[in-house]
């Protein structure tokens, strides 16, 4: 991505060239292409620019039309119907940049001009007649922006390194988010950010700054997407791969290699194809990337997706490069990262990849995140649906089709009603008591002061904001919990040092919306859950990884537990921490519990959540020692 940041003095007062100086210093850290800097009076807009798009070369940001001054973040997907309704009629399309098209945006339909564009986003404008600074993020939240603002003014960056390299910027730990983390295992508030006073702004969100004014507007509401109705089933087929073709064709434009995930399931397998077919088509290879290293013959039948992965490479002449993650791969990656910057110690393999893309000069990587959610559904909760609106005939017959195909068919039955119906209308607490895996608070609780305790205790449910129930109700949830910004925020941090972009085909803003609009039993037919995209994608995978495909992977997942853990003990007794006073955490307790051998090297989940859960412990400390705020 591309760096952005600002400053607007809401006093009033001339931007001070050396804090200005000072953030694009600390913006450049990844070595941008290029890099500018507009100021003038109270406000300042910088870029660091990644090239990626071919527009993006023609690129000069921050960029001056009339009175009004932009800097972003920005790849755009409708620039033909924009070139048409802005009336864009004096040079070739090729040739309008993304920002000149945001400007004119702008000032056509002002404060309204997000809703009208298509795309993964995070922009700033200046406007000078207004005296305001407007700001806007897309409709999923792919693009992050971050912002700070008291009285004196308002500072905003797509990196929180950004904002924190202002002077004038207290660096001190929010107190909140290190109780929703310990509580939780990462930082997924759509608000909050490890810092007091800095925030994130909410996905199809724009922010309107004056000197004595400050106004957020939703510009767009998953929950307010019209139903789409058609005909014949074959209809929403048809247009769920007209769909998912336009995403793909929309994120492969890049001047420099691509490369994609490429695990053997069927949401990144079917991108990578569409995406390989084209880019074939230019002359061009896709890389596909498999988390598993590579395997022995003998081992594929205990790695489906990645045998399912190696085929469909084979079949599509897709470059596949197997990532194989060591212990000291692990131990390195613990000492550098830094959870308050929105990175994540969860995909460790993610940062192998990156170093591998960085040194085939791939600048993108496409993303299956989403399907889960959206169009490649599992339809969960979807029974459950029908019988808590009392259709208990639809229900039941449901029930029956699918719980009857077992061996044994009452106890298929009761076991399909379980699953289908009362787990999904399970609170999550409740839910996190049932399943004993879930329950980091129960974990941590050992480890930390009364005071965390309080704070922990007193934070607001993350429960879900609706029943889970009902297909429509779980893609809603989705888009509201903060996990899929989460990773797409942790990903964005974790890459930028590489110059990686990732791009989400299922994340795109119409594919989203189909899967909200469409009915809900499109999403399972015929006893096959996922059922809609298993058929939009017939043509593009063999048809047994189509309707047979598992993730039922025990060595990989061993394999991983025992490198992780073995890396997190290592990590945990070469640390030290220096004498302080520490309001959070017993530390004795910790590294008693260290020392004594507590953390067992020896594989189970439980004790796996214990090593994991006195590592999150951990990189708080750490948080805490680097800003000396616990």
């Amino acid at each position: 991505m591309s760096g952005i940041f600002g400053i607007f003095n809401r006093d009033g007062k001339p931007v001070d060239k050396k804090i200005v100086e000072t953030m694009l210093e600390a913006m450049c850290y990844w070595k941008p292409d290029d890099h500018g800097v507009w100021s003038e009076g109270p406000v300042a807009l910088g870029h660091t620019m990644l090239w990626n798009t071919p527009e993006s070369k023609l690129e000069h940001l921050p960029n001056r039309k009339n009175s009004h001054v932009i800097t972003m973040d920005a790849r755009l997907d409708n620039r033909e119907e924009l070139a048409e309704k802005l009336e864009i009629l004096d040079r070739p399309i090729d040739q309008i940049t993304d920002s000149d098209f945001i400007l004119s945006a702008y000032e056509k339909w002002g404060e309204a001009c997000p809703k009208h564009l298509l795309g993964d986003f995070a922009f700033a404008i200046w406007d000078e007649k207004k005296q305001q600074m407007f700001c806007a993020r897309d409709h999923i939240g792919i693009k992050p922006f971050y912002y700070y603002m008291d009285d004196e003014k308002f500072v905003f960056s797509n990196e929180i390194k950004g904002i924190l390299s202002h002077v004038g910027i207290a660096k001190v730990l929010n107190d909140d988010a290190v109780a929703y983390y310990l509580k939780h295992t990462l930082l997924s508030d759509l608000d909050m950010t490890f810092y007091e006073n800095i925030y994130k702004l909410h996905a199809a969100t724009s922010i309107t700054i004056r000197i004595d004014k400050k106004q957020q507007n939703i510009y767009w509401r998953a929950e307010e997407c019209p139903k789409i109705r058609y005909d014949s089933l074959d209809e929403y087929i048809k247009h769920a791969r007209e769909l998912l073709e336009e995403a793909v064709n929309a994120r492969i434009r890049s001047v420099y290699a691509i490369g994609s995930h490429l695990s053997g399931g069927i949401d990144s397998s079917s991108i990578a194809v569409l995406a390989s077919r084209k880019l074939h088509e230019r002359g061009d290879r896709l890389t596909g990337f498999n988390w598993t290293p590579v395997l022995d013959k003998d081992a594929d039948i205990d790695y489906f997706e990645w045998g399912n992965s190696k085929k469909i490479a084979s079949l599509e002449n897709i470059e596949h490069q197997a990532i194989d993650l060591s212990e000291e791969d692990i131990f390195a990656l613990y000492k550098t990262i830094d959870i308050t910057q929105g990175d994540s110690i969860a995909f460790w393999y993610e940062h192998q990849i990156q170093k591998y893309a960085n040194k085939q000069n791939i600048r993108v990587i496409l993303s299956g995140t989403g399907g889960d959610e959206f169009l490649s559904n599992s339809s969960y909760g979807y029974i459950a649906g029908f019988f808590w609106k009392g259709e208990f005939k639809r229900a039941f017959r449901a029930l029956r089709l699918e719980g009857f195909r077992s061996r044994y068919p009452i106890l298929g039955f009761i076991k399909r009603f379980y699953r289908e119906v009362i787990l999904p209308s399970v609170p999550d607490w409740l839910y996190c008591i049932h399943s004993g895996t879930y329950c980091s608070f129960n974990k941590v609780s050992n480890y930390i002061k009364p005071s965390m305790k309080t704070l922990i205790k007193g934070l607001s449910s993350n429960d879900k904001l609706l029943p889970s129930f009902g297909v429509r109700n779980t893609m809603l949830n989705a888009l509201n919990d903060g996990l899929i910004q989460t990773r797409v925020e942790s990903w964005n941090v974790s890459g930028v040092s590489d110059r990686i972009e990732y791009r989400y085909p299922l994340l795109d803003k119409r594919i989203v919306e189909f899967a909200l609009g469409i009915p809900e039993e499109i999403f399972r037919q015929e006893g096959k859950n996922r059922f809609l995209f298993r058929r939009a994608i017939e043509g593009l995978l063999p048809k047994e990884i189509i309707w047979s495909n598992t993730k039922y992977e025990p060595k990989r997942v061993e394999k991983y537990m025992v490198i992780s853990q073995k890396a997190q003990i290592k990590w945990m007794k070469s640390y030290t921490m220096a004498d302080q006073e520490n309001k959070y955490f017993k530390l004795d307790s910790i590294f008693r519990d260290i020392d004594m051998g507590s953390c067992k090297e020896s594989v189970s989940k439980s004790n796996y959540g214990m090593i994991t859960t006195i590592t999150n412990l951990i990189l708080a400390i750490e948080a805490c020692k680097r800003y000396k705020k616990c």
